[in-house]
């Protein structure tokens, strides 16, 4: 009788590790753990592609047999602790009237700092709705290239009901090869200012995420593996990889999120306290079922 095989893997920043269970009986039968290989020409990739390949050939089990891939991972995390992140120009815009004063204010953002004398650069522009058009647009993107930006964000004043002025912008950039997060495709909360300062902090790890997740999913295909390739969310639940190359900022806490979420469905369990230490950072968890809160440190 032919067995289906559910497989977990996880990018730490010492150790890679792959882990195959039964999708029958959830028993695992099946473990492989390798350096995780930042300095390899294909990156943490190979690392991802070595440890699937020798669980899956130590344990007898044909890529044929594996049903569903999960993969967490400290990319996002390591990328802020460690500064590796790129000059994010800032794109506000409303309409006119105390909304535009408003507005031009809540989007203007202040370089972010990082900690360990780390920062996100930011450089700001502001475009009233009434002037949008394509020229303008591509104007305005010229100017925050002079100024080094590397990626951007489109951030509206009520996007949230109404982000097409977002997604001009996105569009225009997306000609220019220009990585570029509209802020009110990373939350549909209310809120420019946190909204506006999310949507940078996504930006500014999209060209380190866009890299590892196209090298992980290429190096998994590589493998013999045609599944979809999910990767773990920091609230503990999972998105496809063209997901992750939009929002990688949602992969914050993941490798912490797999445990934990592992840890409830193994012991049957609605409530229990994470905590974990790893090379990059040490993280507490509190799960009760239908809050969650967390630190890191």
């Amino acid at each position: 009788m032919k067995r289906f095989v559910r497989m977990g893997i996880d990018v730490g920043g010492t150790h890679t590790k792959a882990v195959a269970i039964d999708n029958a009986t959830h028993e695992i039968i099946g473990k492989s753990s390798v350096k995780t290989t930042h300095d390899h020409l294909n990156g943490v990739a190979a690392g991802v592609v070595q440890s699937f390949q020798n669980c899956l050939q130590e344990n007898q089990i044909s890529p044929d047999d594996v049903v569903f891939v999960a993969h967490s991972t400290t990319q996002a995390t390591n990328a802020l602790i460690e500064g590796d992140v790129a000059k994010v120009g800032v794109i506000g815009m409303s309409k006119g009237g105390l909304e535009g004063f408003l507005a031009k204010r809540q989007t203007r953002l202040n370089d972010i700092d990082l900690g360990n004398k780390k920062k996100i650069e930011i450089v700001n522009a502001f475009l009233p709705v009434k002037h949008l058009n394509v020229d303008r647009v591509a104007e305005t993107i010229s100017n925050l290239e002079k100024e080094k930006a590397e990626v951007l964000v489109s951030s509206m004043a009520f996007g949230v009901d109404n982000g097409e002025p977002e997604r001009v912008v996105y569009e225009a950039a997306s000609c220019k090869a220009i990585p570029t997060t509209m802020a009110s495709d990373i939350t549909k909360l209310y809120g420019l200012t946190r909204r506006t300062r999310t949507a940078a902090i996504n930006a500014s790890i999209l060209p380190k995420m866009l890299d590892t997740a196209t090298s992980t999913e290429n190096s998994v295909r590589e493998a013999g593996v045609n599944v979809s390739l999910m990767i773990m969310r920091g609230d503990g639940g999972v998105m496809e990889i063209n997901e992750m190359k939009k929002r990688p900022v949602l992969t914050m806490l993941s490798g912490p999120a797999a445990s934990v979420m592992g840890s409830l469905m193994y012991l049957r369990a609605s409530n229990l306290y994470f905590f974990i230490r790893c090379s990059s950072v040490r993280s507490s968890r509190w799960f009760d079922g239908s809050r969650q809160s967390s630190r890191d440190h």
